[in-house]
């Protein structure tokens, strides 16, 4: 790995609750018409195999973090923190006008990021 970019995630992956499944795909797979991306089965999946674990590694590689500042952003502070421990050589962007869908919001903002992160 050369470099690592991480789009408004925290360190750590979310056992999903019960009623996920159901509320994700009745509140928005149906009525933002996104059933053509995933299957109602996929996602009862996801949630069924969920398991709640913490990525925890450490790495002197570029890290670029992308977090939004609105409500929505699923970066706390704290979480911002544990990236900052975690990686030596970090970047972090915080995108204004955004909650944690940023590639919707500020699509050429996080375009202009990545290329400038990567070359």
């Amino acid at each position: 790995m050369a470099k690592m970019m991480i789009l408004d995630y925290p360190p750590e992956h979310k056992a999903m609750h019960m009623d996920w499944s159901k509320d994700y795909i009745e509140n928005y797979l149906v009525p933002f018409n996104r059933l053509s991306h995933i299957r109602p089965e996929a996602v009862m999946g996801i949630q069924r195999e969920s398991i709640q674990r913490s990525i925890k590694f450490s790495s002197e590689k570029p890290v670029l973090v992308m977090r939004g500042l609105l409500e929505g952003s699923l970066i706390s502070n704290e979480e911002l923190e544990e990236y900052k421990e975690q990686f030596s050589n970090l970047h972090i962007t915080e995108l204004k006008n955004s909650g944690h869908d940023v590639r919707s919001t500020e699509k050429s903002k996080i375009y202009k990021i990545i290329k400038e992160f990567v070359e």
